[in-house]
């Protein structure tokens, strides 16, 4: 298992909003991730690109110092022609900024179903089914594992629950399976329930954040290591047999709070 950054940390975030080239913030993102000891660099367009200003078509060479992976994260809905088309679009983009940096895993969220219709919800997993069979085909032939992410959360995505989620990627064993720990624990899900369902799996990264159940969702999800209630050596030692394994820190938290989970996390996989 090796440990990729995402979020930089709340000071770096401000730090970096005031460099005005693009040459510059590319090595911040390089120094922010060597500082804090990362192996790998795990790229979410809607941060490093919306948030931070940068275009990961140009990733620079010297990245290649670090395991690189690319997250589409965000909701999206997947009910018509257009937004399947939409969807296919960025997933070649991605295939693209993958193949030219030498990523070795591209993960997506499910599909967004808040507000739609069951007629729709349906035609959302047609959709979707038509998506993974395009794209895991090509990733196999890229040499580029496709993981699917495990927001089970019904309400809001297509799979209600981890069996539902369990049953989608049966149906798919070359689909990487990405285990977002904090939202799969603060759905309700022990770390033995999240090991049983999981464990088994073609698993290529957890998403790695405390959390704490019951609470706001925004004050019960993506904190620092330490700040929920979560095991995370349980968690590292149900998952410890994988190989090439990686875990991208999701934590909104400050600098220290990112570093403090870095150091934690280490400690546990010991």
């Amino acid at each position: 298992m090796y440990f990729a950054m995402d979020e930089i940390g709340f000071e770096n975030t401000e730090k970096i909003k005031g460099i005005a080239s693009e040459a510059d913030r590319w090595q911040f993102i390089y120094d922010v991730a060597k500082t804090y000891g990362f192996d790998g660099v795990h790229f979410t367009p809607s941060l490093y690109g919306k948030d931070f200003g940068l275009d990961l078509n140009n990733i620079p060479n010297y990245f290649q110092d670090f395991k690189l992976t690319l997250h589409f994260g965000g909701l999206h809905k997947i009910v018509t022609e257009a937004d399947y088309i939409a969807f296919d679009n960025a997933l070649a983009n991605g295939f693209n900024i993958a193949n030219k940096n030498n990523m070795h895993d591209i993960s997506l969220h499910p599909p967004d179903i808040h507000s739609i219709s069951a007629t729709e919800k349906q035609s959302c997993l047609e959709l979707f089914h038509r998506a993974i069979d395009k794209w895991l085909n090509i990733a196999i032939k890229s040499n580029i594992s496709l993981s699917l992410e495990t927001h089970v959360t019904g309400k809001y995505f297509l799979f209600d629950g981890l069996s539902n989620y369990v049953s989608f990627v049966d149906r798919y064993p070359d689909l990487g399976v990405l285990i977002d720990v904090s939202h799969n624990y603060y759905d309700g899900y022990s770390e033995n329930e999240i090991i049983s369902h999981l464990a088994n799996k073609n698993v290529k990264c957890l998403h790695i954040s405390d959390a704490l159940q019951g609470a706001d969702f925004r004050a019960g999800t993506h904190l620092a290591v330490g700040d929920g209630s979560i095991d995370f050596g349980k968690i590292i030692k149900g998952f410890a047999h994988i190989p090439n394994l990686y875990s991208a820190l999701e934590i909104k938290a400050s600098n220290e709070g990112v570093a403090k989970s870095l150091q934690l996390l280490g400690e546990a996989r010991k």
